[in-house]
């Protein structure tokens, strides 16, 4: 009897150790010490590669999601959409910038006089799921760091992987869920930039 309810409680906490396990900061091209020495970044954000869930191309999430609310409510749907693309100024890219420059100990936000740009590229999101059936969400993109003066040549790619979001208790909207894997990612790649350029 003991054994099982250890076992009932230790199974929660393996699952966050694997979310925690998966993912992945890998430099696709360039090399990480290109940007020693370097302190200040202008951060630009792109989603138009962007796929969702097991749907595809953005678009085609969008599409779908716009016609279940209209089954539920008529005239919903385009509220929908102004809350999905909404959420990434409101939820993704603030949880991103947050922990990136706490974590990296870098100047990185709106600079747009910064000879470095910072260009997150997602290219791949989990919306999750809250409920009795909660499923992680979790993001994934690209990070190329460009100095203005060759903008052609990319300094460096950075992959990221798996970033895992939150599930939650309650359905609170795909927003804090995706926003967390953000916040995630932000922490990781903080993390990996500063034990890298220190």
């Amino acid at each position: 009897m003991m054994r099982s309810r250890t076992l009932f409680f230790m199974l929660p906490l393996l699952a966050l150790t694997s979310l925690a396990l998966a993912q992945k900061i890998d430099v696709s091209s360039g090399k990480i010490d290109a940007l020693k020495g370097i302190d200040t970044f202008h951060i630009v954000y792109k989603y138009d590669k962007l796929m969702v869930g097991d749907l595809g191309r953005e678009p085609n999430y969008i599409r779908k999601k716009k016609a279940d609310a209209e089954k539920k409510a008529p005239g919903s749907g385009y509220a929908w959409e102004e809350m999905w693309i909404g959420d990434r100024t409101k939820y993704y890219e603030p949880q991103f910038l947050e922990s990136i420059r706490k974590f990296s100990e870098k100047e990185i936000g709106n600079y747009p006089e910064a000879r470095y740009q910072l260009v997150l590229s997602s290219t791949f999101i989990e919306p999750g799921q809250s409920g009795i059936i909660r499923k992680a969400a979790k993001m994934e993109g690209t990070v190329t760091v460009i100095d203005t003066q060759t903008p052609g040549k990319p300094l460096v790619k950075i992959q990221i992987d798996d970033a895992p979001g939150d599930s939650g208790l309650t359905d609170n909207g795909s927003g804090p869920r995706i926003g967390a894997a953000y916040n995630r990612a932000g922490k990781e790649l903080g993390n990996y930039l500063r034990q890298r350029l220190d």
